[in-house]
Formats: C-alpha cells, sequence, structure tokens
C-alpha cells in the first residue's frame, strides 16, 4: 500500500477535527486523573500537571494572536497542543517503564488513557484514508487477505507468548493470540464498512 499525502482540504480539516476530538477526550482522562490524586494524596508533583500546562499554554499562546475567524488555524494549533501532550504522555510512560517494570506501566491509569485516545483517533483517520483511497478496491478481497494476515500473526504471537516465558502456559497463548485476533478483526470489520458505503 502506497502512502499518499492528503491534498482535499476538506479530508485535512476532517483529520484536524479528529485530532480535536481526541484531544479533548485525552485532556480529559488526564484532569480525571489529576483530580484523583489530588483528592487521594493532595497536591503532588506528579509530571502530569507538566504535561496538561505545556500543552495548554502553548494552545492558549497559539490561538491568542489568531484571527478566530480562520478555524482552519485553530485546528492545526490543536494539532501541535496534542502532540505535546502525546509527548508528554509516551515520556511517562517511558520513564515508569524503564525505572519501574512493564507491569506497573499497563497498570498505570495513564496507559487506559493513551490507549482509549489512540483507537479513537486510529478509528476516526480510517474514515479519511478510504475517503483518500484513489483505486477501487474491492472490499471483501481486502478484508479476506488482512485476516489471513492476522491469523498468522495471532498464532506466531501465541507461540512467542508461551515459549518466551516460562511461565506462561498454552491457554495464555491461546488468550493472547485470540484476543489479538479478535480486536484485529473488529477493525477490519469496520474498515471493510466504510469500504462497502463508498463503493
Amino acid at each position: 500500500m502506497k502512502l499518499q499525502r492528503i491534498n482535499d482540504e476538506r479530508l485535512i480539516i476532517k483529520n484536524l477535527q479528529n485530532i480535536r476530538l481526541v484531544y479533548v477526550i485525552q485532556t480529559l482522562g488526564i484532569l480525571g486523573l489529576l483530580g484523583y490524586d489530588v483528592i487521594s494524596n493532595g497536591l503532588s508533583q506528579n509530571p502530569l500537571w507538566l504535561v496538561l500546562i505545556a500543552s495548554t499554554v502553548v494552545l492558549a499562546f497559539m490561538s491568542f494572536s489568531s484571527d478566530e475567524r480562520l478555524a482552519f488555524n485553530n485546528l492545526q494549533k490543536t494539532r501541535i497542543a496534542y502532540a505535546i501532550q502525546l509527548l508528554g504522555i509516551v515520556g511517562i510512560l517511558g520513564y515508569e517503564l524503564v525505572t519501574y517494570d512493564v507491569n506497573v506501566m499497563w497498570g498505570s491509569p495513564l496507559w487506559f488513557v493513551f490507549t482509549i485516545s489512540t483507537l479513537i483517533l486510529v478509528f476516526l483517520s480510517m474514515n479519511i484514508s478510504v475517503d483518500h483511497e484513489n483505486n477501487k478496491k474491492s472490499p471483501g478481497k481486502g478484508v479476506a487477505i488482512s485476516t489471513v494476515v492476522l491469523l498468522f500473526i495471532s498464532i506466531a504471537v501465541g507461540i512467542l507468548t508461551v515459549y518466551s516465558n516460562e511461565t506462561a502456559t498454552f491457554f495464555d497463548g491461546l488468550l493472547i493470540g485470540g484476543i489479538l485476533l479478535v480486536c484485529g478483526f473488529i477493525s477490519f470489520l469496520f474498515l471493510f464498512g466504510l469500504r462497502k458505503s463508498k463503493a
């Protein structure tokens, strides 16, 4: 599949609106985590404060000097604030991974915020991707090929899970591979539905 730059202004604006929506969801998640932290621990030196303040200040300063009638420019500024916020979250999660353990990182509620916001952005971007496709692909053929490739990947991940960890059982490998297969297949069905509706 060849990646192409999107030149259609309607699709660019749609993509920026998707990023704005995910930015709002991610910011609400961060505010919820910080609120819970303040209630349970008082004001602490949580690095999420820095991420929230940096992304909000950048968005505020960039929006200060612009003409409010230019919605496109405001959406581009939201994209930059979202990128700062995303880099901060990835940095905090990376610090937890390096300092503690992968289980601590996965157990962090920030991992949940990161995962949900990323999944929402991916599913919203699929619609833009289908709108941008030049050639008329057969929706059934695409989902069949993707499912076969996903099946092989799921089997490989299941086998690697069993053999890479001495405490993992056959059931663990089956469970991990099955979850990967089901989640991937749901996204392929969503993409199939989008292509079918465009055809």
